[in-house]
């Protein structure tokens, strides 16, 4: 009796303490070796379209990082925060040159007592009354960071402008730069609706000094205020995606795009494909074919001929988005026309981190449809451990696009064995029980016989 007791328990036990089988290499779809050049505990490389493409979470969850062992090792996934509004944008001194002044260095009086004092400018100005500003001198020495974009304001007005207008740095205000040499600048206003073109984006640029220049005519109003806006030395650089988008037949003001991918996107740009075309464009998106749409932006899309050259908007700022599905709802002035239209999207790619447990090489392995989240958390590790750079290659098959598709759930084999033992060791039990009640009954009678 007591061996079928001990019996029972065991086989309990053994059920009990069965665990779900680790996830292989091979339960994923498709695989990217790894590229270390250093030797290092830990690397980290970006994450390349690839993924996007082929992940079924949108949190890039159903990702793992295996050694030569085919062992799981720990990694962490860093995903860019939502950006934020331009709080850190910096208002700067404005010095305006009217029309007609000499903008040479002898033309200009400068005086600079000290890094923080002011700049004093004197312009040798023409005799023409009314003369409107063609250039302005920015004042950026208080900037302790790289800029990487100009912001114009001006009062609102109906008077209608496009053009262009030239971006100059200097350290000295003697020796001048280019660091744009075209970029447009747009404000139309017609029926209470506007297209307003007054960013200058610039590659990220450390200078004490900026001059604008407009290109051609100046525009009749002047410039009140102009804003810096700093880097952010923490993000990598954006990468593009272009995709073509399609007519909806049952409503031709809509275009539809199909990115085939989810990353994380933070600007959105629409290219025309005709010239002197202006369009009032409604910018949605969702996550899977069958989602409803979710309004994004509103933004004015242009494409205009100006002797001084093509107008094009530029990319529009939007918080991350990882939808796949896009549209674009257009109402174009003066009447919709057959243009086709792209739809450029672009990201700062996520980074992964991992530790070289193992035997190399090491393996990116992505896209399952029931895997879930094995992050570990990385911030634990000493400062002084260095993290190198890796790079990723091309992919390689592993499980094919069949770990992609939804799964019916596996049945439940360990749940079924131990719910089976259970029952059978309470039968056993219940059993044992009626024998030794039966057992004990007998025993009286005989006794009192």
């Amino acid at each position: 009796m007591n061996r079928a007791i001990d019996g029972l328990v065991l086989l309990i036990l053994s059920v009990s303490s069965l665990q779900a089988a680790e996830l292989s290499p091979q339960a994923f779809a498709f695989g990217l070796p790894i590229n270390m050049a250093t030797q290092a505990a830990a690397y980290r490389f970006t994450v390349p379209l690839a993924v996007y493409q082929n992940t079924f979470r949108d949190d890039l969850a159903d990702l793992r990082v295996f050694n030569a062992q085919s062992e799981s090792v720990p990694y962490s996934l860093r995903q860019k925060a939502p950006p934020t509004n331009r709080a850190t944008d910096t208002q700067l001194p404005l010095f305006r040159l009217p029309s007609g002044s000499r903008v040479v260095i002898d033309g200009v009086r400068v005086t600079i007592d000290s890094p923080s004092s002011a700049v004093d400018l004197q312009t040798q100005t023409s005799s023409a009354a009314n003369a409107s500003a063609s250039q302005y001198i920015l004042d950026g020495r208080t900037l302790s960071a790289s800029v990487v974009g100009l912001r114009l304001e001006w009062l609102q007005t109906d008077t209608a402008y496009s053009g262009h207008i030239r971006v100059e740095a200097s350290d000295d205000l003697s020796s001048w730069r280019t660091i744009v040499a075209s970029a447009p600048i747009v404000n139309l206003r017609a029926n209470e609706q506007a297209i307003i073109q007054d960013r200058i984006p610039l590659p990220a640029t450390a200078t004490r000094f900026w001059r604008i220049t407009w290109i051609g005519a100046a525009p009749a109003f002047a410039i009140s205020s102009m804003f810096a806006e700093s880097a952010d030395t923490s993000q990598a650089a954006h990468v593009i995606l272009n995709v073509a988008g399609t007519r909806d037949t049952a409503a031709p003001e809509y275009y539809l795009f199909d990115l085939g991918a989810h990353p994380p996107i933070d600007r959105v740009t629409l290219l025309l494909s005709d010239t002197n075309t202006l369009v009032n464009a409604e910018l949605s998106s969702r996550r899977t074919s069958h989602d409803p749409w979710r309004p994004i932006a509103r933004m004015g899309v242009y494409r205009l001929a100006t002797p001084d050259g093509e107008l094009k908007n530029v990319p529009t700022e939007i918080n991350v988005d990882r939808d796949r599905y896009w549209r674009v709802r257009m109402a174009a002035v003066g009447g919709l026309s057959q243009t086709s239209l792209r739809l450029q999207v672009e990201w700062v790619p996520d980074q992964v981190t991992y530790l070289a447990h193992g035997r190399g090489p090491f393996l990116l392995a992505y896209g399952n449809s029931s895997a879930t989240t094995d992050q570990a958390d990385l911030n634990q590790m000493p400062v002084s451990i260095d993290i190198a750079a890796a790079t990723v290659g091309a992919p390689i098959p592993l499980g094919g696009l069949s770990r992609l598709s939804v799964q019916a759930p596996p049945f439940p084999r360990t749940r079924f064995m131990l719910w089976s033992v259970l029952v059978l060791a309470v039968l056993g039990l219940a059993w044992m029980a009626y024998r030794l009640i039966t057992e004990g009954n007998a025993a009286n009678r005989s006794a009192d016989l």
